[in-house]
């Protein structure tokens, strides 16, 4: 798991205003809006006894702990210590709170600490404003770390196999060549699969083929897996998918689909029973795969050409934790878990000069990675 990207937090329609808990990365967070309708993100600890602030309630645009009442504002300060109100609150006092974005009907957030100008952008989606397209959107969730889920959404050389009933060929597996194109923080191909004809009216098999565009993509902030595609002429399919890590093996996934076709909400029960399905498919084998996480040398499994993407998939990673992101999950499991609690460290603690109550999660250190990864 990684830190100092953007991480989409919930569907815009999922956070009101009241606290809502979220866990992603191995930590616990509070979701909220403030008067003005603003998404918020807090750590979900009370720097006083530990409290879960998510359980507790908002009074005035700030998040009251429900073991104290201490009051935390938008931006983790402490406002109000009702059991002595004379005393004057210490600077120290303070939980994390973290940059937000609403867009594309999704709540973004920065966990990290780097200042705005280091960090990575949010993908652009312009199909999701656009009024020929209709949308669905829906949430799944696996038992399988969130790297194996990303490179699953990247992966088309399994699709005859684990959806073979679905639109996979299994009697005619082969993938065209194609070239990968990568920058900094993303990387896509143009694939084309051959499918069988089916019958309009069922599922059986034509005796022809045809050639199908795709196009897979992703892109570390979310971290997103996109997919178009045109199954039929003049059809568009678009899907985006943020694999949002919750545990060492535990992913949620928002996603959102959009169609150039059959665009009445009549059909849009079938589009979600349709990625539903596919999804699960892929969770029936993602949870026997092993090991439960990527390797940390994509060498240490056999690659073919197929693989292409997720290879470069892998290398965009392991240049990012190169850099001091990866969160070191061994010694938070040996050093902190059950004894101190931990956030991960947002931009304020940059600009302080006191220690904060909370410990920041702890990261690999530049230095025991590879010293010569450059981004």
């Amino acid at each position: 798991m990684l830190k100092n990207s953007w991480f989409v937090v919930a569907a815009s329609g999922d956070v009101s205003a009241a606290p809502r808990p979220v866990r992603m990365l191995g930590q616990d967070f509070v979701a909220f809006r403030d008067r003005s309708g603003a998404a918020r993100l807090l750590s979900d600890t009370c720097v006083h006894r530990g409290g879960a602030l998510s359980g507790g309630r908002i009074v005035d645009d700030s998040v009251e702990c429900p073991y104290h009442g201490l009051r935390f504002g938008v931006d983790g300060r402490c406002v109000a210590i009702p059991a002595q109100p004379q005393l004057r609150i210490p600077a120290k006092a303070r939980v994390d709170s973290y940059p937000i974005i609403e867009r594309y009907g999704w709540i973004w957030a920065f966990l990290g600490d780097l200042p705005d100008a280091e960090r990575p952008p949010i993908p652009k989606l312009p199909w999701v404003d656009d009024p020929s397209i209709r949308l669905v959107r829906g949430r799944f969730d696996w038992d399988v770390s969130w790297d194996r889920v990303m490179e699953n959404g990247l992966d088309f050389a399994h699709a005859p196999f684990v959806h073979g009933t679905s639109f996979g060929d299994p009697d005619n597996p082969d993938i065209d060549a194609f070239d990968v194109k990568v920058d900094d923080w993303e990387g896509s191909a143009r694939m084309v699969m051959h499918r069988p004809i089916r019958s309009w009216l069922s599922s059986k098999k034509g005796a022809n083929r045809t050639a199908v565009v795709v196009r897979p993509s992703f892109h570390l902030s979310g971290p997103c897996t996109f997919l178009e595609l045109e199954p039929r002429k003049g059809w568009r399919v678009f899907i985006a998918s943020a694999h949002v890590p919750v545990d060492r093996n535990r992913t949620r996934t928002i996603w959102m689909m959009g169609r150039s076709f059959f665009r009445h909400w009549l059909f849009d029960r079938d589009s979600i029973k349709r990625n539903m399905r596919i999804f699960t498919e892929d969770h029936a084998v993602l949870t026997n795969v092993k090991p439960e996480s990527v390797p940390d040398d994509w060498q240490d499994e056999v690659s073919v050409k197929s693989d292409a993407l997720q290879i470069a998939f892998r290398k965009r990673l392991r240049m990012w934790e190169a850099v001091g992101n990866k969160i070191d999950e061994s010694r938070l499991d040996r050093e902190f878990r059950g004894r101190r609690a931990t956030a991960i460290a947002c931009p304020a603690r940059r600009l302080t000069d006191f220690n904060w109550p909370i410990e920041e999660v702890p990261t690999l250190p530049f230095a025991a990675r590879n010293d010569t990864v450059k981004l």
